[in-house]
């Protein structure tokens, strides 16, 4: 999936308080990231903290347009919810239920592209900063990183115990490509490679927990991207 990420850092300063000499600075970067979603299924992310995380909102600006027969599959709870599809007569994202899901930063969906050539969909929001915690569930779940940042999960701390699984779907050969966690090594595998691929920003994986739920955790701060 090819992304482009266009990051409008906004640092805004406020002023201290008139009888102190301490100041209170508040820094947000702010902007929007266009994901590019190829003909077919894909799995998309979602980059940035939203006014409105739900699904009827975050898919509202595609271009060239919302195509005929668009869907969108939500992964929650263990389980899919019914399928969204796009009503161009209403304008709206349907059935209602399922649209007003929330899919916050570092979370994403399964989505259907019918038309023969890509489409755009426009994120717009802020960057998460500071110490971030990414809920883990028991069995399998939709993941991403928090951050518009690509690179492999792995480098950006996402935890791993015997047992465990990514699977990144591969638009080309139209499938998964697995990956399995060593508990000897301490490290991703699969059949041809060790750790894990470099994730797209706006892209997301599966993840299998094996064991009990954790958290991807990681400290992130637009001035020091690491």
């Amino acid at each position: 999936m090819r992304t482009k990420a266009l990051l409008l850092a906004a640092a805004f300063a406020a002023a201290g308080v008139a009888t102190s000499m301490a100041q209170v600075y508040s820094v947000n970067a702010v902007g929007y990231v266009n994901v590019s979603i190829p003909n077919g299924f894909s799995m998309v992310s979602n980059p940035l903290k939203a006014a409105d995380d739900s699904i009827q909102s975050l898919f509202k600006n595609i271009t060239p347009s919302i195509p005929l027969g668009f869907k969108i599959f939500a992964f929650q709870n263990g389980a899919f919810l019914p399928t969204i599809s796009y009503d161009d007569i209403a304008g709206v994202y349907i059935p209602a239920a399922s649209a007003a899901a929330v899919v916050d930063p570092g979370n994403g969906v399964f989505v259907f592209n019918p038309s023969a050539s890509a489409i755009t969909a426009t994120f717009v929001g802020e960057v998460a900063q500071g110490t971030l915690s990414n809920p883990i569930p028991k069995g399998f779940s939709i993941k991403a990183n928090q951050v518009p940042q690509s690179g492999g999960p792995d480098t950006f701390g996402l935890p791993g115990a015997l047992g465990d699984k990514v699977f990144v779907y591969n638009t080309t050969k139209k499938g998964y490509d697995t990956y399995i966690f060593d508990d000897i090594t301490n490290t991703w595998t699969s059949q041809t490679t060790t750790g894990l691929p470099a994730v797209q920003v706006g892209q997301a994986f599966f993840f299998f927990r094996a064991g009990a739920a954790t958290s991807w955790n990681r400290t992130f701060n637009v001035n020091n991207p690491t």
